[in-house]
């Protein structure tokens, strides 16, 4: 009879054939054994309740000073590893399901990209994209031109790119100086904001320019306020891709826009509540993530406040 022991050499060594890294497969294992151990279990009589309730015991492990020894996404690769394993041991045919699909695992916030803008940064590639005149042939400019007030809008509201897709004329409010949006996660509809800049920009486009670029537009419907659905995300990223590159600024896409209305207005002083409500954030520690600061709002924020700065005078011998 195959022991576990022998059973998990056999799925190591499987996994580095297939030139697998094995380190965290190592370490999930050996959490599973210490649990296994410590509940007095069979590894083949593993039920869905053990699966579930090894989770609780790698979520609530603590360090030597009592705090929580393992972050989330570590649990979630933990769970993921054994699950693998098990899988391993079904097609074996040593065990007939595997407990751990059933489990609902932990969940991890997303992380902000790496490459939000800042407020200067941002300004420069929206006057960038503003210079649609640049444009190497009419198509490029009408082209260019689309991508500079797609981006206006969603600078402004924080809008998805897939909010944006379904926007019709009738969704825009220029009297309010708002712009009816569809979540496209919960289905409810928010009222987005135009700034005074957005609002002027999309309001130029609609009653003077909307017809002129959508004209002659291959499978474009005219129905919607830009005039695709379907290919609208993969033209603008490729676009905005470019055009950032050009500045230096790196990897940019259409979603740094909505990432970057929270990350700016939290910076300039707006309360978190009404940051939620114009992203529409069904749950506060959702809209949480752009609390998070980099180093270089933590070194100003040293610079301005702390005591013992070379500012107001205090030129101190060193």
């Amino acid at each position: 009879m195959n022991t576990l022991i022998d059973l998990k050499q056999e799925y190591l060594s499987h996994l580095k054939a297939r030139g697998k890294s094995v380190n965290n497969v190592k370490l999930s294992l050996r959490l599973f054994d210490n649990y296994l151990e410590r509940m007095d279990i069979d590894f083949r009589h593993v039920k869905i309740r053990h699966a579930q309730d090894f989770q609780a015991y790698v979520s609530t492990a603590t360090d030597d000073e009592g705090g929580i020894r393992y972050s989330k996404g570590s649990v979630q690769n933990f769970m993921g590893c054994v699950s693998s394993f098990y899988d391993y041991l079904r097609k074996r045919k040593i065990i007939y399901s595997n407990p751990f699909l059933e489990v609902k695992r932990v969940k991890t916030g997303k992380p902000l990209p790496k490459n939000i803008l800042n407020e200067e940064d941002m300004n420069t590639f929206l006057s960038c994209l503003k210079r649609f005149g640049k444009g190497d042939d009419l198509i490029h400019r009408r082209s260019l031109y689309k991508a500079h007030v797609v981006s206006e809008l969603m600078y402004s509201t924080g809008a998805r790119i897939n909010e944006v897709m379904k926007l019709v004329p009738a969704d825009l409010d220029f009297t309010r100086g708002t712009v009816r949006i569809t979540d496209t996660k919960t289905a409810q509809v928010r009222e987005g904001i135009l700034n005074s800049f957005a609002e002027k920009v999309l309001r130029i486009y609609v009653e003077g320019m909307r017809d002129y670029v959508l004209f002659g537009k291959n499978n474009s419907d005219p129905a919607l306020l830009f005039g695709s659905r379907a290919h609208l995300k993969t033209w603008l990223n490729d676009i905005l891709g470019k055009e950032s590159e050009k500045l230096g600024f790196g990897r940019f896409t259409s979603h740094h826009f909505r990432h970057a209305v929270g990350y700016h207005l939290l910076r300039g002083g707006c309360d978190i509540r009404f940051i939620q409500e114009i992203l529409g954030h069904k749950l506060l520690h959702t809209t949480q993530i752009y609390t998070k600061v980099d180093k270089d709002d933590l070194k100003s924020v040293i610079d301005e406040f702390h005591p013992r700065t070379l500012r107001n005078g205090n030129h101190e011998k060193l």
